[in-house]
């Protein structure tokens, strides 16, 4: 190949190059992924031992156990009526958000994601249960208990 040729070769693959790069063609969007839709399983208010849903918390239980996307949300009032409030999501995994505005605790939102979530039996009323759950990351905590 003649210097003048290999001159002209570079001349037009630099100039493919530059037109490539700065084409009016179709580009690749960054798409945001689809927002996935949790089955409601209810929303619980439990004020002086009065609110309690075993339906709903059936219906996690159940999703959770097969691996269905579903939501749960429990508060819970203290003595002096500051709520705290725990949404439990499989979305597959288990995510719990707890919003705390015990005016004599440890104030705000957290959200943790955890790898297993256990029944547990509520200390003064055996026949009620809450959730154990282990394996958590995000919330500052390894274990959290949603009662």
């Amino acid at each position: 190949m003649s210097r003048s040729t290999g001159a002209l070769l570079i001349a037009v693959l630099g100039s493919l190059m530059f037109t490539t790069g700065c084409s009016s063609g179709p580009r690749s969007l960054r798409r945001t992924p689809p927002k996935v839709e949790l089955r409601p399983c209810g929303n619980e208010k439990v004020e002086h031992g009065e609110g309690y849903d075993a339906k709903a918390r059936d219906c996690i239980w159940k999703a959770y156990v097969d691996r269905e996307l579903a939501e749960f949300k429990t508060t819970h009032f203290t003595i002096e009526g500051d709520p705290i409030s725990y949404k439990i999501q499989i979305n597959p995994n288990v995510t719990v958000t707890v919003d705390n505005q015990d005016r004599y605790g440890q104030k705000g939102v957290s959200n943790h994601t955890c790898q297993a979530m256990e029944r547990i039996r509520q200390e003064k009323q055996p026949e009620r249960f809450g959730f154990a759950l282990s394996g958590c990351t995000g919330g500052g905590m390894a274990r959290l208990a949603v009662p």
